[in-house]
């Protein structure tokens, strides 16, 4: 495949901050590529830079991808990794690696003229579960970062986020009448925000969840609280050590319908995570922050059984080859992938594409505001393969 031509340009992210979008042409169409950005982000992931510097860096490197034909994403991959020569795109920017990336796997997509998840796939397509953030916490409010729903069975994908988003409804509800405070404010992925503590949110949810048939999930984004020694709370007034936080999760779980548990601990604490999978073997325990979608760090919580659930962020290791392998590695473990947005989003639905074409058993999103556009990609994707 030759390119035609191919440019950048800045636009913004859902959280009005400046990204970057490319545009690759070839012969059979034009495709776009942007990238998002998180808020709460791991230490161990790539390095993405500023969109100005990152533009410079385009223009130095756009002839390796101009000057000649291209067969493969992995050709396109191992350029990226050749002109970079860091082991964290520290020089181009994940960013920018990232955008080529995904814009030539939606050119080879288009060049055989199949829809990116079917150009991805290998075996029969399935839909993933969503996992949804419906109260959020953190920075002034409560002290765990997210509080989601997600389903347990699921007849269709559009089944699943109907009744979580009939549940974010009914929350909002019951939040007029449980937080005086409450004001319809929404948090940068649209869940609600609010001034009720841990307890008073996770007893509201659960109403909600069990008349929905829903189960609850936590994103705690451990990091956050750890100083260094304790586990601060500060919202709650409590600070906690490390053998007190495996028990306040440990409890939690028990005493609400909580399934999925990401990021309990701090971003180097495997044997923590360890011990709570041990502990709640049928719960989701997820790493984020932990494993930042990084093949040796997924590979050293392999080793040490830390979890039964990885998120998969693109913009955390910067090339979608690194992203299949993760999965790959991910799946040969019987680890579950849960493939998720950014708070800081853009239009482009690619990772509605990677959950399905990779076979990824969940993927996370926000239910409303300008979050339904991967909601409604992913619906048109069901209808495809459901035909």
């Amino acid at each position: 495949m030759r390119v035609k031509n191919l440019t950048i340009r800045e636009i913004l992210a859902t959280n009005a901050k400046k990204t970057i979008e490319v545009e690759l042409e070839t012969e059979k169409g034009l495709v776009r590529s942007s990238v998002p950005m998180g808020t709460s982000t791991g230490s161990y992931e790539a390095i993405s830079l500023p969109s100005s510097e990152v533009i410079n860096k385009f223009f130095i490197i756009k002839r390796y991808f101009t000057a000649q034909d291209f067969s493969s994403l992995e050709e396109i991959d191992t350029t990226l990794k050749e002109i970079d020569k860091t082991d964290n795109f520290r020089y181009i920017g994940a960013n920018l690696a990232l955008a080529i990336s995904s814009a030539f796997l939606k050119a080879f997509a288009l060049n055989e003229g199949k829809e990116i998840f079917e150009y991805l796939l290998k075996e029969r397509p399935f839909m993933p579960k969503p996992v949804s953030n419906v109260v959020g916490g953190w920075k002034g409010q409560c002290d765990i970062q997210e509080f989601l729903l997600l389903p347990i069975h699921q007849t269709s994908f559009k089944n699943s986020i109907e009744k979580i988003a009939f549940c974010y409804k009914e929350i909002a509800k019951l939040l007029i009448e449980k937080d005086p405070n409450f004001r319809f404010a929404r948090n940068l992925e649209s869940a609600w925000v609010t001034s009720l503590n841990i307890e008073q949110i996770l007893s509201l949810v659960k109403k909600v969840a069990e008349e929905n048939l829903l189960k609850i999930g936590l994103d705690m984004a451990a990091s956050e609280l750890w100083d260094g020694n304790f586990y601060v709370y500060k919202n709650s007034g409590f600070k906690l050590n490390r053998t007190q936080q495996i028990s306040f999760v440990e409890d939690l779980a028990r005493r609400y319908p909580i399934v999925y548990i990401e990021d309990p601990f701090h971003e180097d604490d495997f044997m923590a995570f360890s011990v709570l999978l041990h502990r709640l073997q049928q719960k989701l325990i997820v790493g984020d922050d932990l494993t930042v979608t990084n093949l040796k760090r997924l590979k050293k919580a392999i080793e040490h059984k830390s979890i039964n659930g990885i998120i998969v962020k693109p913009n955390q290791v910067g090339t979608l080859s690194d992203v299949i392998k993760v999965v790959e590695e991910a799946k040969k473990n019987k680890i579950k992938c849960i493939v998720s947005h950014r708070s800081g989003e853009t239009e482009d639905t690619l990772i509605c594409h990677l959950a399905v074409g990779l076979g990824c058993e969940y993927i996370k999103l926000g239910i409303g505001g300008e979050r339904t556009v991967k909601i409604n990609e992913l619906i048109r994707i069901e209808e495809k393969i459901s035909k």
